[in-house]
């Protein structure tokens, strides 16, 4: 595909800035609105399944509509130029994102553990998926890529060039997954580690196709299998998933300490395999 041609006019430095500040608190805005919405009919017996769809279409609904409002009205940035164009999927992607968590769960079966299961009632079962698939698979795959590799990207790649917009949004996505979490010293720089690696990722994929919907599939699937409560990998299980896979080498290289197995040398290897393919189709298509 090729590279949409850059815009003459830049971004600038203020402009970029509160262009980044806006689109996190359109994130946050958008959550806060979703979960506050979604929990009135819950106080009215709706079962939590429908809630948690209702939810997630919220989610990506009003943050699509942040977006809209940003794009037109302050950044004057089209939807198309942040890479938010209909929804375009390419199949190396698809691919892509079923192989990630695949490879991950693999290898840490290589890397030795056991399988232990929690039954739950009906209800509680449907809730789980319904909240691994619906919020926080591809809700919060979809809107966190609209945010980071839509518009902060597309700010930092008009202010400056496309090596800063890959690598700047990447540390900050890192940064924000530490914020709801308690991890020791060294939990937060590995999960800064793996969540910068993580997303140069998506921000490759979101560059090389052009299209910010194939990076939001690969991140969308990531959430809903690793964590969504369907499957956790871990070095003890989880009493809230449905499959737990408890590994036997219980260092916080092979668990990723505090944070998971997202931080772990297992996802770190599966990302980079994915970075190397992603460089490789933007040197076949001359990026």
């Amino acid at each position: 595909m090729e590279e949409t041609k850059r815009p003459t006019e830049e971004l600038s430095t203020s402009r970029a800035i509160l262009g980044i500040i806006f689109a996190i608190t359109i994130l946050v805005i958008a959550q806060i609105l979703a979960f506050s919405i979604s929990e009135i009919p819950l106080n009215f017996g709706v079962p939590g399944a429908v809630c948690n769809i209702i939810a997630g279409i919220l989610y990506v609904a009003f943050a699509l509509l942040g977006t809209m409002l940003l794009s037109k009205k302050f950044l004057k940035i089209s939807m198309v130029e942040m890479r938010i164009p209909r929804i375009q999927l390419k199949t190396i992607w698809l691919i892509s994102a079923v192989l990630m968590p695949i490879l991950v769960l693999l290898i840490a079966v290589l890397v030795g553990g056991h399988w232990q299961t929690n039954t739950f009632d009906t209800e509680t079962a449907l809730a789980t998926v319904t909240s691994a698939v619906a919020f926080f698979g591809l809700a919060t795959g979809i809107v966190e890529e609209i945010i980071f590799r839509g518009i902060i990207m597309r700010c930092l790649e008009k202010k400056f060039n496309i090596k800063v917009a890959i690598i700047i949004p990447s540390v900050l996505f890192g940064l924000l997954h530490i914020f709801g979490n308690e991890l020791d010293f060294v939990s937060i720089i590995q999960l800064l580690i793996a969540g910068s690696i993580v997303g140069v990722l998506f921000s490759l994929i979101a560059y090389e196709s052009n299209s910010i919907w194939n990076s939001a599939i690969v991140h969308g699937v990531w959430n809903m299998t690793i964590i969504g409560g369907i499957l956790y990998i871990g070095k003890s299980a989880d009493s809230d998933s449905i499959f737990n896979f408890v590994l036997e080498n219980k260092s916080f290289l092979f668990s990723g300490g505090d944070f998971g197995i997202e931080a772990s040398v297992i996802s770190v290897f599966v990302y980079l395999i994915f970075i190397a393919v992603a460089i490789v189709l933007l040197k076949k298509g001359n990026r």
